[in-house]
């Protein structure tokens, strides 16, 4: 069993309110088999879902919700405001 730690960072927008987000995770890849991986995510240390399988806005707590590829976000506000 072989476990890699990697560091990624997601944008994210709500389709329901506009809200826009960044956040950065630390994740644990785990190596079971040779063919199975399995990953933890953790937010600030702390264990949380898979952002790519499982995100709400934390403005208005909506599930529709896009992940991007980071700085999307800011880059978008360029052209918004």
């Amino acid at each position: 069993m072989g476990v890699e730690q990697v560091h990624r960072a997601y944008s994210f927008v709500c389709l329901s309110c506009g809200h826009g987000w960044e956040a950065e995770y630390d994740i644990r890849l785990t190596t079971e088999d040779a063919d199975h991986l399995h990953a933890d995510y953790f937010l600030d240390g702390h264990k949380v879902h898979s952002p790519l399988n499982e995100s709400r806005c934390p403005s208005c707590d909506s599930k529709h919700v896009r992940v991007l590829r980071p700085g999307r976000v800011n880059f978008t506000r360029l052209f918004t405001d």
